[in-house]
């Protein structure tokens, strides 16, 4: 019994993450509930395989899919993406993907994604997403603050988890006593009010489950090149953080395969991507049934229509602080610091930067990729 506190701190802490990935997924214009069939998909298929990572909102990707505006394309590049991810899991493919874009070319697209989801907290922080300045500005402050101090402690493992739990809540608490006027004026989205009631049928004849048809264009499909290339470096390093955490072994083909799956059921109706996190599941006692445990609840929040109930009282701002930590010392430091960022002597710094650049400068990791590959290609031709 000495194991449940921590297990249940855990899979608290990964559900509060999860409460403000779906906020900032609605912020980007994505259905809520219908995220709730991926989860439950993913949790039924998870759980026999024994996958330690949760799949749900994962900043980045939301981040990079909310790139695309129009519903419809984008809901055509997601479902792309989907399907070519679980393709790739299934035929065991993910490995030689891989292997074939190389080290060099992986570390600095995941470190240009970093730079993108960095960019991302700061607009929340500088309101230009049509928040809240000073919660933005006591949510970065509060984030620094506790990842810094945590991870010169014993906790340092958890310091992500604390960090995300921290800032919320601090952020969150200066919104309600300073703020409540801003709070009174929030108005919860047209059919995601409802709660409790998803036994009815009108509960699934709302707009949250109608199929949206989705519009094959070619930025529908460079959207979709990009998120493939994404979605397999989120794969790859966060499923092997999460294993080397947990101790355990995790077939990333499994993974991969989990992820489109649980995200084609997703964004069907509109709902949002679902990918790999880093989870402080992996972490605490009982890592697979952590993560089934995390995808079942937001699962539960999500039909009963209580997500946007609690979300208006945590403020869009108050993610911002936790996405910076997330994209710069997350994501984009360690990659900046990877050996396979450099190489020996420096030989892969020229295709690693050229990637990282072009991925944060077009916030498109398939043009980063691909800048990637000509410059290698380049490299060989000139016998670099």
């Amino acid at each position: 019994m000495h194991d449940l506190f921590p297990f249940l701190l855990g899979v608290i802490f990964v559900v509060i993450n999860g409460l403000t990935q779906l906020v900032f997924a609605q912020t980007q214009g994505f259905k809520l509930k219908p995220s709730s069939i991926g989860l439950l998909l993913g949790a039924a298929v998870s759980l026999p395989l024994g996958i330690i990572t949760p799949i749900t909102g994962q900043s980045a990707m939301i981040a990079l899919a909310g790139k695309t505006e129009e519903s419809r394309q984008r809901v055509a590049a997601l479902l792309i993406a989907a399907a070519t991810m679980a393709v790739l899991g299934i035929t065991g493919a993910v490995s030689e993907a891989v292997n074939f874009a190389g080290p060099a070319i992986i570390a600095g697209m995941m470190a240009g994604v970093g730079l993108m989801l960095t960019q991302v907290g700061v607009d929340f922080i500088f309101d230009k997403q049509k928040g809240n300045l000073q919660v933005g500005i006591v949510s970065f402050i509060s984030a620094m603050a506790i990842y810094v101090i945590t991870l010169n402690t014993a906790h340092a493992q958890h310091a992500l988890v604390y960090t995300i739990a921290g800032s919320v809540t601090i952020s969150t608490l200066y919104f309600i006593i300073f703020q409540k006027k801003k709070m009174d004026a929030i108005v919860i989205p047209e059919g995601e009010s409802d709660s409790g009631k998803f036994w009815t049928k009108a509960y699934w004849k709302t707009n949250d489950w109608k199929l949206v048809k989705p519009k094959l264009t070619f930025r529908a499909i460079l959207s979709a090149l990009a998120l493939i290339c994404l979605g397999i470096g989120i794969t790859t390093s966060f499923g092997n953080i999460n294993a080397s955490m947990a101790g355990l072994e995790q077939n990333l083909d499994h993974l991969t395969f989990i992820s489109g799956l649980a995200g084609f059921a997703s964004v069907i109706f509109g709902g949002m991507p679902l990918e790999t996190i880093i989870s402080g599941t992996a972490a605490a006692p009982w890592p697979i049934i952590g993560s089934f445990a995390v995808l079942v609840v937001l699962a539960i929040l999500l039909l009963l229509g209580l997500v946007n109930k609690l979300c208006k009282y945590m403020p869009t701002q108050s993610i911002a602080g936790f996405l910076v930590v997330i994209g710069f010392f997350i994501t984009f430091l360690p990659n900046l610091r990877n050996p396979n960022f450099t190489g020996e002597g420096l030989e892969n710094l020229p295709v690693a930067g050229t990637v990282m650049g072009v991925t944060a400068l077009t916030s498109n990791p398939f043009l980063g990729v691909l800048a990637g590959l000509v410059i290698r290609a380049f490299g060989y031709l000139i016998g670099l």
